[in-house]
């Protein structure tokens, strides 16, 4: 089955993919990195393959395998198909890993990464090109596909800022089990597959005897490593520091509204899920809240750091606007949302964006970023 997401579609699958046939990848699927041992293990004590662990253990195997056949499939597609000019190589195709701060780099998985900040910003498990545009890929053999259908969103904003100048396309590969493929976007094509035989393959890896054939390479100049490729400039950090003085810039909370409902911003929206825009003092926040305070009894009592309650604004994949916020405290750090009860509070991990992002905001805050409960009022009713 093969979805359309857009005038003269030059992509259609051929028997092969669609089948998931192997004999034309020779041993190619053998030099890629799989965490089996625990999985042979399991298999060889005669586990219980219904139990949690081992379904766990098979199901990240069959998602690392079927996104290799894919992949080696699509490098064969790609040197025979005249539409395509450019196809990126990863995994034992492409080894040169490199710990750049910002930028297209292959990382120490042999994956094709974006990082802004020596953090990743997004990853992808394929990426080609045609004349006037870039295509990303995603494959999965999950069912269910709503959370891949979100993080199409977030991957081609970023792409739309590095290739202004290019259309953005996605290629999604999922297996015929796969549902709500009409809900996907117009600038998706969607290839359907057969289910994934693993046995065959698992059967090999766990032959100490087995001694695979050399790695078949596509010798093409079709065939670019990742550090080949130009892309404007985006820096994480630096567009953090730029939405907020704009945001400084506007001298009444309706003109911040309406710039962080911009088309200029909706790309970073996409990318960042939220965006700080200022903060109040713990007291300040106590006051607009106090009658939904009940649900943060034990929150309260913390020293917050700074005395600083962070202000967000975050965006749904509905495309709903919300103020949440943030706290530190004791080398935690806390989302808070409200809901129908009053709030609900959620862990950030101490190496993850949020914080990070918070770090960097703290030197970025003066006294000017600081809102009012009137303001925090206006802006909730305007959102």
């Amino acid at each position: 089955m093969i979805q359309d997401g857009h005038k003269n579609n030059r992509l259609k699958i051929t028997s092969d993919i669609e089948s998931l046939s192997l004999p034309p990848l020779g041993d190619n699927l053998y030099y890629y990195e799989y965490k089996t041992k625990a999985l042979i293990n399991k298999i060889d004590q005669g586990a219980d393959q219904e139990s949690p662990e081992f379904i766990a253990l098979y199901n990240t195997f069959v998602g690392g395998l079927y996104e290799n056949i894919i992949y080696e499939h699509l490098m064969i597609y790609a040197k025979n198909n005249r539409y395509i000019d450019r196809f990126i190589l990863k995994g034992p195709h492409q080894d040169d890993h490199r710990n750049i701060k910002n930028g297209f780099l292959m990382d120490n998985k042999s994956q094709i990464v974006f990082k802004s900040g020596y953090k990743d910003i997004s990853e992808f498990d394929a990426m080609f090109f045609s004349k006037d545009s870039v295509y990303f890929v995603e494959m999965t053999v999950v069912k269910n596909t709503i959370d891949l259908r979100k993080r199409l969103k977030k991957k081609r904003s970023l792409l739309r800022l590095l290739f202004p100048r290019l259309n953005i396309r996605c290629l999604v590969v999922v297996t015929k089990e796969a549902m709500g493929l009409h809900m996907f976007p117009d600038f998706c094509t969607i290839w359907t597959t057969d289910t994934i035989d693993v046995y065959p393959v698992l059967e090999k890896i766990r032959d100490k005897n087995f001694v695979k054939q050399p790695l078949q390479k596509q010798q093409d100049p079709k065939m670019v490593d990742i550090y080949s490729i130009e892309v404007s400039n985006f820096k994480y950090y630096s567009t953090i520091k730029w939405i907020l003085y704009k945001l400084s810039t506007f001298t009444n909370v309706p003109a911040q509204v309406e710039f962080l409902k911009s088309k200029n911003v909706e790309n970073y929206f996409n990318i960042y899920s939220k965006i700080f825009i200022s903060f109040i003092s713990k007291e300040k926040f106590s006051e607009i809240y106090f009658d939904k305070l009940d649900s943060l009894k034990e929150l309260m009592t913390k020293e917050f750091i700074d005395d600083r309650v962070y202000v967000a604004v975050e965006k749904s994949y509905q495309d709903d606007y919300k103020l949440v916020y943030y706290v530190q405290y004791d080398k935690k750090l806390k989302k808070i949302e409200q809901n129908e009860k009053g709030f609900k509070t959620s862990d950030k991990q101490p190496k993850g964006f949020t914080y990070s992002e918070i770090k960097f905001l703290k030197h970025q805050f003066k006294e000017k970023n600081r809102m009012t409960i009137k303001d925090i009022k206006l802006f909730k009713g305007l959102l």
